[in-house]
């Protein structure tokens, strides 16, 4: 029969320690009994046996079987002796501890986890080496150069100078909690070059910020970089954001009644006003996107810097009704390519005859035309209310919130939202995906009704 347990004495200690032993003959780590008495310390020993090793401060507060504490010894040591066992094999096992929520924050080095942490940041966003790019567009998801290069950016001016030196497999919980925390205490806009930063981070942008470390983390854990997503329930920051800024009617009035610099820039945003398309819809335009009938646009490109031509935002094609005298502005204007009067882009760049030209000039039009009516007005009465469309946050965007505030006395906000592209509201996920005639025709007529008090049709020197 195995005898359970050994008792002895070390050399030079009169205290009793004991040596247990599992199925297998093999004895477990020694412990003393603290008894200085063989009967005591066999007395001590045997409550062991019948309820457990007592806590101790590597164990915790719980007390362990004899039984148990054999097996942990067993795997211990096979762990211990085990000459094959490698980075991937250690992930395998933290995984499978925190599978039973045994523990929380492993790490393994070395093995795919052990690559410095912003090294890998960036090549997570660099759109020509993702591997997370490829399988979204694999699945035919939508992901832009423009995005992924301000993900990298991101990753540059604010995760690099917190996470110098860190490991992918290091990083914890806390790290992220910390620098989420530091985030709010932190600037923007750089007031020089010596680094100062004067205006606070808002919520919206600590969030984008956040996203940049918490996606690339989320792909590593479930792609088994690491045994675990440090970034699961990372809290995100609420607050308002800057609410986008429009003009009034009157000012609308005023700003295309004045010259613009750049009739590109005047026709751009009065398309954007009347027809409430995004920038880079209206720089994707081409002369075979206007209907034979010269009633509609066809929207089915957007333009992006760094993507070129792709699909528009919400990934369908969609047609916009369309003011006659807006659509002689945008015939007149693709007549004067310089490059030729094939299908070239209808707001040409004077560079280069492949692109359109840049979405700087829309807004650089619009702001001109602000300041000129500023100017007016005050030569007019030095003391007369200027534009504030920099405290405003009015943008060229801004058009697109124009367009819908006008249109909403109009037409019903289902048919609105058809027009403009927007598919986030749920209570239009149900509206009909075909636009019909008769909507179409009933939007030009409002379009005609609202927008003509705003510029007196045709167009005057500034076209």
């Amino acid at each position: 029969m195995r005898q359970k347990f050994y008792i002895f004495k070390r050399k030079g200690d009169p205290v009793f320690y004991v040596r247990f032993t599992n199925e297998a003959g093999e004895t477990l780590t020694e412990r003393s009994t603290g008894c200085k008495g063989r009967d005591a310390a066999i007395f001590t020993v045997s409550n062991w046996l019948r309820d457990g090793l007592p806590p101790n401060r590597r164990r915790g507060n719980s007390p362990r079987l004899i039984e148990t504490e054999a097996s942990l010894q067993t795997i211990l040591k096979a762990i211990a002796k085990a000459d094959t066992l490698d980075a991937d094999a250690a992930l395998e096992i933290v995984k499978a501890l925190r599978e039973r929520g045994l523990i929380t924050t492993p790490a393994v080095k070395p093995g795919p986890g052990n690559v410095d942490f912003i090294t890998y940041l960036k090549n997570f966003w660099t759109y020509e080496k993702s591997p997370y790019v490829r399988e979204k567009l694999a699945h035919g998801q939508k992901l832009g150069r423009r995005h992924c290069q301000e993900m990298v950016n991101r990753a540059c001016i604010y995760w690099a100078p917190a996470f110098q030196n860190k490991k992918l497999s290091d990083i914890t919980r806390q790290d992220l909690k910390e620098f989420s925390l530091f985030l709010t205490e932190s600037r923007t806009k750089p007031e020089n070059f010596k680094g100062r930063f004067v205006e606070k981070l808002s919520a919206a942008a600590i969030n984008k910020i956040l996203i940049v470390g918490s996606t690339a983390l989320n792909w590593a854990y479930h792609n088994e970089l690491i045994p675990h997503n440090p970034a699961e329930s990372l809290r995100r920051f609420s607050g308002n954001s800057k609410k986008r800024g429009i003009l009034t009617p009157i000012e609308a009035a005023e700003v295309f009644s004045n010259d613009w610099s750049d009739k590109r820039a005047y026709v751009g945003n009065l398309l954007a006003m009347t027809c409430g398309l995004r920038s880079g819809e209206v720089l994707a335009l081409r002369k075979s996107d206007i209907s034979a009938d010269g009633l509609t646009l066809n929207i089915s490109h957007s333009w992006g810097h760094a993507d070129g031509l792709k699909c528009p935002k919400n990934g369908e094609e969609r047609r916009v009704p369309l003011l006659p005298e807006v659509k002689n502005a945008l015939t007149e204007l693709a007549g004067e390519n310089p490059w030729g009067t094939g299908d070239g882009f209808i707001f040409y760049s004077i560079a280069k005859p492949d692109v359109p030209m840049d979405c700087k000039f829309l807004l650089d039009g619009l702001r001109g035309a602000i300041e000129a009516v500023n100017e007016a007005r005050k030569k007019k009465d030095p003391a007369a209310a200027v534009i504030d469309w920099k405290g405003r946050n009015i943008t060229f965007h801004s058009w697109r919130h124009f367009y819908a505030a006008r249109m909403m006395d109009k037409m019903k906000p289902e048919e609105i939202q058809r027009i403009t592209g927007h598919k986030t509201a749920a209570v239009f996920e149900g509206y009909a995906d075909h636009i019909e005639a008769e909507n179409l025709d009933r939007m030009r007529e409002a379009a005609a009704e609202t927008f003509g008090n705003i510029v007196k049709f045709p167009l005057g020197k500034g076209a």
